[in-house]
This record gives structure tokens, sequence and C-alpha cells, in this order.
């Protein structure tokens, strides 16, 4: 990651454009896309002609280590958005089945697909977080790429 960062900040490109498709990549990895977040970011990249490095680390930027923390978060936010509830024990249920038949079987999927709301919840909340982390991302890393530059000049 250090090395993808160093290469970030030797892109012949502007500081601004460097800092637009770094952002764009944050968007695009916290988004709800989970499973296309690296060719959503590639392919962004080459339909505007944005940096593809700057892109490809905004999107690995959402770690394994982030990801659970931050779906079930951004689940709650959509929940609060559209006023979604669930009850524990149903909740509870879906948990139990996917440590019994596994996170990836049918069955499990097909439970959380019977909680309609729930999915919502998880779509609107992450895309909303994701937005937010994208317009944050933008100001505070082309101040970073600026600062970078005239430090090493």
């Amino acid at each position: 990651m250090r090395d993808l960062i160093k290469k970030l900040l030797h892109i012949d490109d502007t500081p601004e454009r460097t800092a637009l498709a770094y952002s764009i990549g944050i968007f695009l990895g916290f988004s709800p896309f989970l499973g296309f977040h690296t060719l959503a970011g590639v392919a962004t990249a080459f339909l505007f002609k944005l940096n593809r490095l700057a892109i490809l680390l905004g999107v690995w930027s959402n770690t394994p280590w982030w990801i659970v923390p931050y779906y079930t978060i951004a689940t709650w936010v959509g929940m609060w958005v559209i006023g979604f509830r669930i009850d524990r024990l149903t909740l509870k249920e879906i948990f139990q089945l996917g440590m019994d038949r596994g996170f990836i079987s049918s069955d499990f999927w097909s439970q959380i697909a019977s909680q309609w709301g729930l999915l919502l919840s998880f779509g609107i909340g992450s895309l909303i977080l994701a937005i937010f982390l994208a317009l944050a991302a933008y100001p505070l890393s082309l101040k970073w790429i600026k600062f970078y530059r005239s430090y090493k000049k």
C-alpha cells in the first residue's frame, strides 16, 4: 500500500484530477456494489480517462478489516433513514442460519432477500456513507497531494 501511495504522489496528472480520481475510487470502494468495486473502478477510469492508480487506491481503501463494521453501520444508517425496523428474534434466526449453513449458502441469502427492508437499508445507508466519504476525501487528498508536491520541490 505504501508503494502505491508513493506512486500516486508522483503521477504527472494535476493534483485536482488525481484527488478527483481518488475520491471517485473512495465512493466506489464504499458503495453497496460488493464484489464489483475493482471492476467499477477500472471501468470508470477508462470511461472518464482518469488515473487508474488513483481510483484503485481509493477503491482498495475499503479493506477486509473495514467491510463488516462499515456495512453494519451503513445498514443502521439506512434503517434510520427509511424507518425500517427488524425484531431481534428475526435477526438472530438469520444469523444462526448463516452460522449453521454458511454465510454464502443459498438458504442464508434467501432469508436475507425476504427482508427487503434490510436490503434497502443496506443499499441506501452505504450509498449515503459512500457519498459522504467521497466528498470528504476530495479536499483532504487534494490538500495532501499539493503539500507533498510542494514539499518535494
